[in-house]
């Protein structure tokens, strides 16, 4: 009787320490939206309607920006506001597709990555692109009217 006590003891103790560790775990997941700090929620508030929808990762990294903001240069930041909030206004498919396409860059060579960033760069502050060598002419599309004898 004695042995079945101290087991039964012991598989409670056992429980208890487990679900004392997911309770922990549980309590350090990151914040929803409403647990933030005023200033992370400012920083942050183009991610709002957004926020507790994100995975636990996604989370731990904006809180990581929004405390770095501070620090940053006022363009840097104005930047970044305007990055968070591009990323807002697209939809779910345009997400997709971004981060698809981000993946494929990733996997290119410095000097392809540089060009795509350049280009990129050119399209966001509405400049030409670089002018490229002259095209050859091209040949009339019609031939020339027959000139009549006077």
């Amino acid at each position: 009787m004695a042995k079945a006590f101290a087991a039964l003891t012991l598989g409670l103790c056992l429980a208890l320490s487990a679900f004392s560790a997911v309770g922990a775990a549980a309590n350090k997941k990151s914040p929803d939206w409403a647990q933030l700090t005023p200033d992370q929620q400012r920083i942050l508030a183009p991610l709002a309607s957004d926020w507790n929808n994100f995975d636990e990762r996604r989370r731990k990294k904006w809180l990581l920006t929004a405390k770095r903001y501070p620090k940053m240069k006022p363009e840097q930041q104005q930047r970044l506001q305007a990055q968070m909030q591009d990323w807002a206004n697209l939809t779910p498919e345009q997400r997709r597709v971004a981060r698809e396409n981000y993946k494929k860059l990733q996997k290119q060579p410095p000097e392809k990555k540089e060009a795509v960033k350049r280009k990129w760069k050119e399209e966001r502050q509405g400049l030409p692109p670089p002018k490229a060598a002259p095209a050859p002419a091209a040949p009339p599309s019609a031939p020339a009217p027959p000139v009549e004898p006077r």
